[in-house]
Parts: structure tokens; C-alpha cells; sequence
């Protein structure tokens, strides 16, 4: 489950600062000097981008802003309904805005609306609208991952890997879900949707069958040596009539008979960390790390009779997995690690997918 982000403690003013200090390092932090300050006049949540001396960020007042990295001037700042002629989804903001990192690809920065789920590209000089493409047409769809730009040959166009989320979970529960969480690969120069994978089966549009999953932390980790891109999902909204009934006898048992074996079908890719070949979208590999995760807004009120049977672990990965390469028994190893809402952090090896090492740093609910 992912919550709105809209809100900085109530504050309405957002401080974007740069220091600028040659051949810096955390022993000259104590020296460190404020070199300008930017107002937004409203909550700015998205880690800026930097390229060739320029800040780009977004607001939630809406713009997206290019300011000079040496002296705060503003270089340039576009209204983002007005620039892609998009309506917001109004479930957080009734304004269109965008809460991702840009991602800077030569004269393009590429970033995702927070609802309608759709990637614009801008050129980064004028601020000029280049492409808008639609990840996905479901109405409560919205892009929170910052894409990753990629362009492993110089004769390939390059290329913007990035997910797809959404805000279904604040539905009521008669209306709750049919979301699909899904990965994309798209031309950064045109837009265009190359491949598309979802985490879990087709449930025709229609609530009752598997929800949920959705990609919503970070940018995907891309290992070049293995040709694959690394992403973790989140929990599901919602599951088939026989999954939670299953679920709910097991509960009712003193001893329950088969604790591990709710939800065995293997296309169901929530609560996992995957492994996705960069060329077609094909899932190289897979671990789920739950056996069961049903989850949206009606199980943040305590016994509330609307949230599905338990266990509502909402124990997504919301972030990116990250690529290590570590010494285990003296023989270096090539890792991708992860970390859960639940405060379950996982290393798995690139080549076989067997867990490696975990830890568990919290143990606090709930999981926001």
C-alpha cells in the first residue's frame, strides 16, 4: 500500500538549497555554506535532477521548474495541465503534478504524472512538451516510480524503463479493485510503449479476481552485465472469492493445515522482487517474500469488517532493489538487495536468485 504524499508537516513553503563548494567532502559539511534558496510556494516531495549546471524538479503546486544550479535564477517553469492538456484524477490534488525524480536524457527530461498514469518528455532547454504516452488508461492509475533512462548501444535509441501504481486502494470496498501493477519499456526519443508486463493475471477489468501489485518506489536497478532490470512490487488489493475464503478458515483454525499455500499461483508477483530481460520484458527470474498480503485503506481502521481476512501485512518493497556486488567466503558475489515496509531486508544472488543473506531492522506497525 502506498499513501499519499502531498504534505511536508503542514508546511506550504518549500526550500530548495544548493551547495556549492569545490572538492567537497563530509569533513567540509561543518563549513558548508547556503549558496541560494528557491520558493515553490508549495511542497516539493521528488529528489531534484541535475544536468549541466541546471535543478530540475517538480511541485505540487503543479510546475515543474528548471532553476540555474549557481545562482537559484529561474530558467524556466512549466504548468504541467496546461503544458500536456492532462486533468488530475482529483483523488489527492486537484491540480495535475508530478512527485518523480526527472530523468535527464540528452536535450529530454522524462517524468511521470501522478495520476492519469502517464510519461511526459520535455525538452530540458525551453521546457517545450516533446511526447506524452498513457502507461495505462485504468482511472486511478498514476505514475510515483522515477523512471530510469538507458541506452545500452550507441547505435540503439535510448530507452526509459519505469512502472506503473495507483490510488484504487482508497475505494470502497464494493468497488475495490481491478488495478494491475505493470512494468514498461518505452522509446525515451518518441514514447513509444515497447513492452509491457504485469505483475499478475488478466482479471478482464472486472473486481473479484487478483489486484494490486503496483511499482511505486525508486527507479529500476538495470544490470548490463546479466541484460535484465531489477523492480519489487507491493501488496494486493484485493484476491479471488476463494483465496480469501481459503484465508479466512485458516484463521479460524487452532493449527491451520496448509499455512503456505493460499496463493500458489506463480504469475501472481506481489510482495516479490523480479528480474525482467531489458529486450522483451520477459520474467527471468522471481521471489515472492509473503504468502499472503491483502491489503488497501479499509484495514488502516482497526477490525474494521471491510478489510479482507488477515494477515494485511502491507508489506511492499517500496523502493528499487539495489545492485551490490559483495565477499561471501572470500569469492565475491553479485547481489540485489531490497528492503520491506515490514523492515525485512533480502540479498539475492543475481545469477540464481537463492537468498543470499536477510535481516530484519523494525518491526513497527502500520507499514506506511
Amino acid at each position: 500500500m502506498e499513501l499519499p504524499q502531498n504534505q511536508n508537516n503542514g508546511y506550504v513553503t518549500v526550500i530548495i538549497s544548493v551547495l556549492v563548494l569545490s572538492g567537497f567532502t563530509v569533513m567540509d559539511l561543518a563549513d558548508a555554506v547556503l549558496k541560494w534558496k528557491f520558493f515553490t510556494g508549495d511542497d516539493t516531495t521528488a529528489t531534484p535532477a541535475v544536468a549541466d549546471g541546471v535543478v530540475y524538479f517538480p511541485s505540487w503546486n503543479g510546475y515543474l521548474y528548471a532553476v540555474n544550479a549557481f545562482n537559484g535564477a529561474l530558467v524556466w517553469r512549466r504548468h504541467l495541465g496546461e503544458l500536456t492538456g492532462l486533468s488530475p484524477i482529483g483523488i489527492v490534488v486537484n491540480v495535475t503534478v508530478s512527485r518523480t525524480t526527472p530523468a535527464v536524457d540528452d536535450d529530454l527530461i522524462v517524468i511521470g504524472i501522478y495520476g492519469p498514469a502517464v510519461v511526459v518528455a520535455v525538452n530540458r532547454l525551453k521546457g517545450t512538451l516533446v511526447w506524452s504516452t498513457v502507461l495505462d488508461p485504468h482511472p486511478r492509475s498514476q505514475i510515483t516510480m522515477s523512471g530510469t533512462p538507458y541506452s545500452g548501444n550507441i547505435l540503439v535509441a535510448g530507452i526509459f524503463y519505469i512502472g506503473v501504481s495507483s490510488l484504487e486502494e482508497a475505494l470502497p470496498p464494493k468497488q475495490c479493485c481491478t488495478f494491475r501493477g505493470g512494468m514498461a519499456k518505452l522509446d525515451i526519443g518518441t514514447g513509444e510503449v515497447l513492452w509491457r508486463t504485469y505483475m499478475i493475471p488478466d482479471n478482464g477489468g472486472q473486481i473479484g479476481g487478483y489486484s494490486g501489485a503496483a511499482l511505486w518506489g525508486s527507479s529500476p536497478a538495470i544490470d548490463i552485465k546479466r541484460g535484465l532490470v531489477y523492480i519489487g512490487t507491493g501488496n494486493l488489493y484485493n484476491a479471488p472469492a476463494e483465496v480469501l475464503e481459503y484465508q479466512a478458515r485458516q484463521n479460524n483454525q487452532t493449527t491451520p493445515s496448509q499455512p503456505d499455500q493460499c496463493i500458489d499461483d506463480p504469475n501472481v508477483h506481489f510482495d516479490s522482487i523480479l528480474a525482467l530481460e531489458l529486450d522483451t520484458g520477459k520474467i527471468r527470474r522471481f521471489r515472492r517474500f509473503e504468502e499472503y498480503d491483502v491489503n488497501y485503506f479499509a484495514c488502516l481502521v482497526p477490525n474494521n469488517p471491510a478489510c479482507p481476512p488477515g494477515p494485511n501485512l502491507d508489506a511492499d518493497f517500496g523502493e528499487a532493489p539495489m545492485l551490490l556486488t559483495i565477499f561471501s567466503n572470500s569469492t565475491k558475489r553479485d547481489v540485489v538487495v531490497a528492503v520491506q515496509k515490514s523492515g525485512y531486508a533480502w540479498a539475492l544472488d543475481r545469477d540464481s536468485g537463492d537468498i543470499v543473506w536477510f535481516n530484519v531492522r523494525t518491526k513497527t506497525k502500520p507499514y506506511i
